[in-house]
């Protein structure tokens, strides 16, 4: 049997604070949907003006190694983190100084048309990686 997918639904996050980590995607234009929060599954849904969905899982607990999949000497499975693409890497640049929202790596220009590899973290280390679509030469 063979099926369409349409679309990407949303990314789930695991967050440790729902307030510190709805405050930080809120900065990045993410608003909680309020028919998508449920406290016993501790799930809350995010929705950004362009469509695109988050939901926070709220019952992380902080990790001494930081981020588990990626900061831990063993490399375990799992995903790693979640990118967007943006019209302007120079103004996410900007924004993220005004902001005080370090880049761990980047901006560097990548192959594949892509001028990418800004990365940063969320206040519980989950990696965020905006890609600016270059035009084609």
């Amino acid at each position: 049997m063979q099926f369409q997918t349409l679309k990407l639904d949303h990314v789930g996050i695991r967050v440790t604070d729902l307030a510190v980590s709805e405050a930080f995607y809120a900065k990045l234009g993410f608003l909680r949907d309020p028919e998508e929060f449920s406290e016993e599954g501790k799930a809350c849904g995010l929705v950004h003006p362009t469509g695109l969905r988050i939901h926070l899982i709220f019952n992380g607990t902080a990790a001494e190694e930081g981020n588990v999949l990626l900061d831990a000497a063993i490399k375990r499975p799992g995903y790693t983190h979640a990118a967007f693409i943006i019209e302007s890497m120079a103004e996410l640049v900007a924004w993220l100084g005004q902001e005080g929202i370090a880049i761990t790596e980047g901006p560097v220009e990548m192959g594949h048309g892509r001028r990418s590899v800004c990365f940063i973290r969320d206040p519980d280390r989950n990696v965020l990686e905006f890609n600016e679509i270059l035009p084609a030469l």
